[in-house]
């Protein structure tokens, strides 16, 4: 999805957009801009801007779109910035890096990937995004939340979009000037930060609860297998011995 955040107000409105999520923020333009609307895209290496490819010129040297895609739209945005792999670039006159002193102080508009600020990049042929090998195992953890007890499951998807929110909301305010408006978001984010705090507390609480469940379960089968140890060991025996004949 694409937010379009105006960061001289609170306003916020969310459409659709990629499969992983984008938030942009945009910053209040003349009304003479307004209603211009145009497009980036990434796919297959190559950036298009309004539909036209970019040359390698208008690229910088040191940005690797392998596997980057992305699909981006401007509304009455004049300077747009987008984030890629960590980085920031300008959109003008093809692709440019900038830092976040030269957005503040150039008044740029920011567009930002959900959860680590970048569009994500996929090393494989189908094109679907590769896990890495701790979100493999934290999408392997939530899939047997998920199938034990779904309301904890939930908990748990809410809190990584509260802490998304968090860490978007943070990069606004790193880019926001000195005044009322940068102090009264940073509020906001503290409250936020209140809220992700409590939630985590009822979270943890309750995955020790599954754990212990989970324990249990476990020690009750190994008493089970204690009692049936005579039989088990003749069945794994006769097991041995059946698979040996006729070799």
């Amino acid at each position: 999805m694409i937010a379009l955040h105006r960061l001289g107000s609170t306003c916020r409105r969310v459409v659709a957009g990629l499969a992983v999520g984008l938030l942009l923020w945009g910053l209040l333009l003349p009304a003479a801009s307004a209603q211009q609307t145009h497009t980036l895209n990434i796919r297959d290496g190559t950036v298009y801007v309004d539909g036209q490819p970019l040359s390698a010129d208008q690229l910088p040297d040191s940005l690797d779109l392998r596997g980057v895609r992305a699909n981006y739209r401007f509304v009455g945005i004049q300077r747009p910035v987008v984030e890629l792999k960590g980085r920031l670039f300008v959109v003008q006159d093809g692709l440019r890096p900038i830092t976040e002193e030269e957005v503040r102080r150039q008044r740029a508009s920011v567009v930002l990937g959900s959860g680590g600020g970048q569009a994500r990049a996929s090393s494989s042929p189908d094109g679907v995004e590769a896990a890495s090998a701790p979100e493999a195992s934290h999408r392997q953890y939530l899939d047997a939340v998920q199938r034990s007890s779904r309301e904890l499951y939930e908990r748990l998807q809410r809190e990584r979009q509260m802490e998304q929110n968090a860490q978007n909301l943070a990069r606004t305010i790193r880019l926001l000037p000195e005044g009322a408006e940068r102090r009264a978001q940073i509020d906001t984010l503290r409250a936020m930060l209140e809220d992700i705090f409590a939630v985590k507390q009822e979270n943890r609480r309750r995955e020790i609860e599954r754990l212990q469940r989970q324990i249990r379960e476990l020690q009750e089968n190994l008493q089970r297998r204690a009692q049936m140890r005579d039989r088990m060991i003749d069945r794994h025996l006769r097991q041995l011995i059946d698979s040996t004949r006729g070799r």
